[in-house]
């Protein structure tokens, strides 16, 4: 077989199998090929019966046809390299986890499957049909599957969202020193993505261990690659950003064995990422079990002649031809795998007669860490402590230098973060021993470099990620919104992404509206994220070391008109931990209650001082905590109770402000006027039936709340 994977000659590399190849992989090796082929198969058609029964939530995306692509791949990989797989993702979910769970030796012909292997399938089969007992415990679904244990760091519903989580785990990888590699597999129609270019860039450049699979079915959804990309081969697409490429045909099963095993091998060795596109066919439409021509997008005969290259018709054909399989043994290895796959479905628990309760903190927050030392400013050991001068900006810098110096895990991601003009540049903190491994100059790509720390975050890093502005979180809104603030709630609870975003706003400089945006707004209106705009760089220090001791998303937002403010700080000052929930008041007064944050803070101050030399005796108070499950309603409510009158101070523009949605909260919590939303939480929407019926309301809901309010007041 031809070995000339594209570094320098600028071409595709087409891969094709040589009867060489089959001899080389091996009888035992395709026995297992056909066994985890025939599993995939077998239990897709199993869930599309229950489907068809009513008994699957949302979407059914079956990967009939296709099994052979991740099986290949997935028998190359090691324990500790890493899959990411796409809505279509239940045969990467199984290749992976029956690679991890079966011997390599093990020998379908001569005994039954390990009782991991059933219990993986028994977990998936649960988790799809949304019962407690499945791998994310019945939250995810069919398109949110993830298992750590055998590698398989989740599936992205997202087209190509997937694509810089892995990446991220592909430089957890090499930061470490594993030697562990990450496979992303995606469609044909994700390689027109943003993310798809961005981070094969980001791969490229930083020469990380990632092999992005394109698994080319024909049809995204129901276009075709050459309706779509004006670039073919897909893989070429790769090749522009440096990555190795090589393309393989439908059914050459050795070329796509010696592919993936060579490239994957080189990998380890040090030769960076590369992208396989996989010429193959999903034989059903995009969901659900229609066949592509009945909805009118193929024909009927194309799909009869792809009926003939099925992996499971093509490959035991070729290794019959070749004397590596007999008739008997085929049809022995398919009889294995049906009943495998029946006793893992029979042995998945019935529904349950209690339905699970929906508990959002449960969805999108962690646990306490640790008790946080929240001793107050003015303690005697403070008092005591010697001070030194600090601009905010250099504190900030220092307590990031910190924070790098303190934990191997931390990193910064960012542009210009090493260079001269960045922070730590500037603050004279920054340690050039670090910079390309954990002080990493990122390209202009925010949707790929933050998507990246994402997939860091999962793998046990802590990315501290500097957003030049608030405003340029829009261009990477999927990867924190879809991703990294949700991340608990796709896998029920079994990830966590401790990302730390840091975003700039510049208000009274002249930036405008691309650069000016104060993000509060916008990250509070999606579920996950933890927001603070710290107003003096006690509070920042205080939020940051508790933020990087939390295992959930952190916004620090930074008003630029602070950063050259003079403080005097001790050395406590950089080690303390405050609580991430919480208000404080800032200073006491009787006849108005001035709520802000960050540098409205500093605004409300100077104003209560102005008023009391008239008279007037204003309370300023701190929301510290800005998101909605933070929100400190008890402290907001005793001071409005203590001057009667409140005035919100938002240090944005109209459309971004979070005023609205506090002012209506505390009014309608003391005026009896309630808002109905999504119950218990307003952001999430669960796959499960039974817990998206506890969430979506209806008319009973109005009416039970009705009842409830006038029974109240």
């Amino acid at each position: 077989m031809r070995n000339e994977y594209i570094e320098a000659s600028g071409r595709v590399a087409h891969q094709h199998g040589e009867p060489s190849d089959l001899r080389h992989i091996g009888r035992a090796a395709f026995r297992r090929t056909l066994f985890d082929m025939a599993t995939i198969r077998a239990f897709e058609q199993r869930l599309l019966q229950c489907a068809d029964r009513g008994e699957v939530s949302g979407p059914l995306h079956t990967s009939i046809g296709q099994e052979g692509v991740a099986v290949a791949v997935c028998r190359h990989l090691r324990d500790g390299d890493q899959v990411v797989g796409t809505h279509r993702s239940h045969h990467h979910f199984l290749a992976q986890g029956l690679a991890r769970t079966v011997a390599d030796d093990w020998n379908p012909l001569t005994a039954p499957p390990p009782a991991a292997a059933e219990a993986l399938l028994t977990s998936a089969f649960a988790e799809i049909l949304g019962r407690p007992t499945g791998v994310n415990h019945g939250v995810g679904g069919s398109m949110h599957l993830r298992h750590e244990k055998v590698g398989f760091m989740g599936s992205s519903a997202i087209v190509g969202g997937g694509i810089p989580l892995a990446a991220g785990l592909a430089y957890a990888n090499r930061l470490r020193d594993t030697g562990a590699c990450a496979v992303c597999f995606i469609g044909d129609g994700a390689v027109n993505q943003g993310t798809f270019h961005e981070t094969a860039n980001l791969a490229g450049v930083l020469g990380l261990p990632l092999l992005i699979v394109v698994e080319n079915n024909g049809y995204a959804e129901a276009t075709r690659p050459e309706e779509a990309s004006a670039v073919l081969p897909l893989a070429s697409q790769g090749l522009a950003h440096g990555l190795r490429a090589a393309a393989v045909e439908g059914g050459d099963h050795a070329g796509l064995h010696r592919t993936a095993e060579d490239l994957l091998s080189s990998m380890r060795h040090g030769a960076g990422p590369a992208i396989i596109e996989v010429e193959t066919y999903r034989h059903f439409d995009h969901t659900g079990p229609e066949r592509g021509s009945a909805v009118g997008y193929r024909s009927a005969a194309e799909e009869d002649a792809w009926l003939e290259r099925d992996p499971m018709t093509s490959l035991p054909r070729t290794l019959t031809a070749h004397g590596l399989l007999t008739a008997d043994e085929d049809e022995a290895i398919r009889a294995a795998a049906t009943a495998f796959v029946e006793r893992a479905f029979h042995a998945t628990p019935a529904p349950s007669t209690v339905p699970p309760v929906l508990d959002v903190r449960t969805l999108l927050r962690g646990p306490a860490r640790e008790a946080l030392d929240e001793r107050e400013e003015g303690a005697s050991t403070e008092e005591q402590a010697p001070r030194a001068k600090w601009t905010f900006k250099n504190a900030i810098a220092e307590g990031i230098a910190g924070a790098l110096r303190d934990s191997p895990d931390v990193v910064f991601f960012g542009e210009e973060v090493a260079n001269p003009g960045g922070l730590l540049w500037q603050a004279g903190r920054l340690d050039r021993s670090l910079v390309g491994s954990r002080i990493v100059n990122m390209p202009i790509s925010e949707a790929g470099f933050v998507g990246m720390s994402c997939g860091a975050a999962m793998a046990g890093v802590r990315p501290v990620v500097e957003l030049m502005y608030g405003s340029f979180a829009l261009i990477a809104a999927d990867q924190l919104f879809n991703h990294i603030g949700v991340i608990r709630a796709l896998y029920g609870n079994t990830a966590q992404a401790p990302v730390i975003v840091r975003a700039k706003v510049p208000i009274g400089r002249g930036y405008g509206p691309q650069h000016g945006l104060n993000p509060a707004g916008l990250f509070t209106s999606f579920p996950g994220w933890r927001v603070y705009a710290p107003t003096d760089p006690r509070e920042y220090l205080g939020t940051l070391n508790s933020a990087l001791r939390c295992d959930d998303p952190v916004l620090l937002i930074e008003f630029a008109s602070l950063y050259d403010e003079v403080f005097e700080l001790s050395e406590d000052d950089f080690t303390r931990r405050l609580p991430l929930e919480g208000a404080r008041v800032v200073s006491e007064g009787t006849d108005v209650s001035v709520f802000s944050y960050g540098i409205g803070v500093n605004w409300a101050r100077a104003a209560a001082d102005e008023l009391a030399a008239a008279g007037r005796s204003a309370e300023v108070v701190d929301l510290r905590a800005l998101d909605t499950l933070s929100t400190d309603w008890a402290t907001l409510e005793s001071s409005l109770a203590r001057t009667g009158h409140g005035l919100f101070v938002d240090p944005a523009a109209r459309g971004q402000s979070i005023a609205p949605r506090l002012i209506a909260d505390l009014v309608g919590r003391q005026a009896g006027v309630h808002r109905l939303s999504y119950l218990a939480c307003a952001d999430v929407q669960p796959v499960t039936p039974v817990l998206e019926q506890q969430a979506v309301i209806g008319t009973a809901d109005i009416v039970t709340a009705v009842h409830e309010l006038l029974k109240a007041h």
